[in-house]
């Protein structure tokens, strides 16, 4: 386990102020759940997968409800090919 506050403080005393998080679920959920993702870009692909047992992209503690989920702000889209870009703040 990596703290990943100290992580990021670390960095950012040698100037590294932007990190590109890609990872598996329980990597993304342990950044949004402390708080530490600044903007999203969301890679949205035409193919469809689930079913009981399936991942979720982002684990952690999540929301449960429409009213609970996190909102973007000053969201854009744009596509590469046949993928679909979703970019938004967080803050």
């Amino acid at each position: 386990n990596v703290d990943l506050h100290n992580l990021l403080v670390s960095l950012a005393a040698r100037g590294i102020t932007s990190v590109l998080v890609e990872g598996g679920g329980i990597l993304l959920g342990s950044f949004f759940d402390l708080g530490l993702v600044d903007k999203v870009v969301a890679f949205i692909s035409p193919v469809i997968i689930g079913g009981e047992g399936t991942q979720s992209p982002v684990k952690g503690i999540g929301a449960t409800t429409m009213s609970d989920a996190l909102q973007l702000k000053r969201s854009s889209t744009y596509t590469i090919g046949k993928d679909l870009v979703m970019t938004g703040y967080v803050r």
